[in-house]
């Protein structure tokens, strides 16, 4: 790993643990949720010492990441566009900049401040008008007007699902639907 973090190392040894080829099987069976249930589960329990929001937060984020290039789904992290810092958005700031309605800013939340939560949806707001292509992941359902998704099983599994039709919609998944065929 190039940064510290022993959320990013449970996850990665975790996945190093299953095997690729169990990974890419629940991929290409859609099984997000068993996704869910065998990596995110049983690392969020390993990881001690970090506050509870960070560590969904964070390890919500280092998950979709890999999941993402399994699955194709083209998408830029961690940059900073227009002095915004975007957590992630599919496909890209180029793609924001042509036309907003093919984009998704995502947002992960890290915090239980609802005051820096709102806020930073605010900022998102100044690149993503149309508040269903802002989608939060959190750990706690917030009320807010933007999709949101919870760090549980049926949820994020409806995220990752979702990411997925969204790339299909827009005509941006590659000729495979995942990296590395079974």
């Amino acid at each position: 790993m190039s940064e510290n973090s022993p959320i990013k190392d449970a996850l990665y040894a975790k996945i190093d643990g299953m095997g690729s080829e169990q990974i890419h099987q629940l991929l290409l069976s859609n099984d997000f949720s068993k996704l869910f249930e065998r990596i995110y589960e049983p690392v969020i329990h390993t990881v001690q010492d970090i506050d509870e929001y960070e560590k969904h937060g964070t390890l919500a984020e280092s998950l979709t990441h890999y999941l993402f290039t399994e699955m194709l789904i083209p998408s830029q992290r961690k940059i900073t566009f227009e002095n915004i810092e975007l957590d992630m958005i599919i496909p890209n700031t180029a793609e924001l900049q042509k036309d907003s309605q093919n984009t998704i800013i995502i947002f992960f939340v890290k915090t239980s401040n609802i005051g820096e939560i709102k806020q930073k949806i605010q900022h998102l707001k100044k690149l993503q008008k149309d508040d269903t292509k802002i989608w939060i992941i959190s750990r706690d359902h917030i009320e807010i007007p933007q999709s949101i998704y919870i760090t549980e099983k049926e949820s994020f599994g409806k995220f990752l699902k979702d990411a997925q039709n969204f790339i299909k919609t827009k005509k941006m998944n590659k000729l495979n639907i995942f990296k590395t065929k079974i």
